[in-house]
């Protein structure tokens, strides 16, 4: 077996949806016990070894806190296309994914968001710090390549330096609703709740031609602020005039490279054909087969809990620290 054989076939399943995950798993676990020598060591203490292990469930989940002082990679670390960081006030406090090609994470990608979330030709208004600015977010990474691909004229990121420029997305909102062109936000929640508190001391309030779409990630919780989806949705159709149905809420890391979607006021997230998630005492662990230069099965501290069409996120589990796209823009904000 070849690495080039392998993720051929799974970015194939990623195109298609077709292929045997549990196989394909199998086959991943083997490579990356074979190529990760920090990782096979961690299996071999759990007396995991592909030799014994026969299901996806088996595979030896990594502590996300891992990424913060491991290289977990599958070829030398000088030779990575791309080195994504999570959320953290120091370097040392990050995690570092690394990854020898973007290919499986843009295949991924892409395959889920036109799912999930895709408004073709609008122009994409994003709502977090361009790629250019933060090379090191995947989210940035992320929101480009969608921008790049299905923005329409007058796509762009209204965050500069730090700062959520609110007039210049105020007279692009209505640019678009004077031309009754949809529009497709994205951007982290900090970030459209910023934006909302300037829209309401300004007493503004826009209303999106038909067809636009929110997508929000991050979470909304941080060290300053909690605010439940519901009030989120009340305040995205007040300020902005997008229906809930319209709304879609992201669920990523740094550390994969597949992302999960719940629509509305849904509390349930799914994935595509290429995940799986379980949980081990109550927390989130996920199976990503788009994670093919790293460690494919990863213990989150996110709690939650499996439903019959996903998983309900619960929070932080009480001793994991606060972590996510909205802790990053709070640091800019200040």
């Amino acid at each position: 077996m070849t690495i080039e054989r392998l993720g051929t076939r799974i970015e194939r399943f990623m195109r298609t949806n077709e292929g045997d995950f549990h196989a394909l798993a199998l086959e991943l676990f083997r490579y990356q016990f074979d190529k990760n020598a920090l990782y096979q060591a961690y299996c071999r203490a759990q007396q995991r070894t592909p030799e014994n292990v026969t299901t996806w469930q088996d595979i030896p989940a990594v502590p996300i806190s891992a990424f913060k002082s491991a290289e977990l990679a599958t070829f030398p670390v000088g030779q990575a296309a791309a080195i994504f960081h999570s959320s953290g006030t120091t370097l040392s406090s990050r995690s570092k994914h690394f990854l020898k090609t973007l290919s499986y994470y843009e295949t991924s990608l892409i395959a889920g968001f036109e799912k999930w979330a895709l408004r073709d030709k609008a122009a994409y208004f994003v709502l977090a710090p361009s790629a250019g600015e933060a090379p090191r977010s995947s989210l940035s990474w992320m929101l480009d390549v969608v921008k790049r691909k299905w923005g329409g004229p007058g796509s762009d990121f209204f965050i500069q330096r730090g700062v959520v420029e609110d007039l210049r997305l105020c007279r692009a909102l209505e640019s678009a609703r004077a031309a009754g062109k949809p529009v497709m936000l994205l951007g982290t929640t900090l970030a459209f709740l910023a934006f909302f508190d300037q829209c309401a001391k300004a007493n503004v309030s826009f209303r999106c031609p038909a067809g636009s779409r929110l997508m929000d990630t991050g979470g909304m919780k941080t060290q300053k602020r909690q605010v439940a989806r519901d009030e989120f949705l009340r305040l995205v159709w007040a300020h902005l005039g997008i229906p809930e149905a319209e709304c879609i809420n992201e669920y990523g890391m740094s550390e994969m490279s597949s992302q999960f979607y719940a629509r509305g006021s849904s509390p349930i997230f799914q994935g595509p054909p290429w995940t799986r998630t379980n949980v081990v005492d109550g927390a989130l662990q996920h199976v990503d087969l788009a994670n093919i230069d790293s460690v494919m099965a990863i213990r989150t501290e996110d709690a939650g809990s499996l439903v019959e069409d996903g998983f309900v996120l619960q929070g932080r589990l009480p001793a994991a620290d606060l972590k996510g796209c909205s802790l990053d823009l709070e640091a800019y904000l200040g």
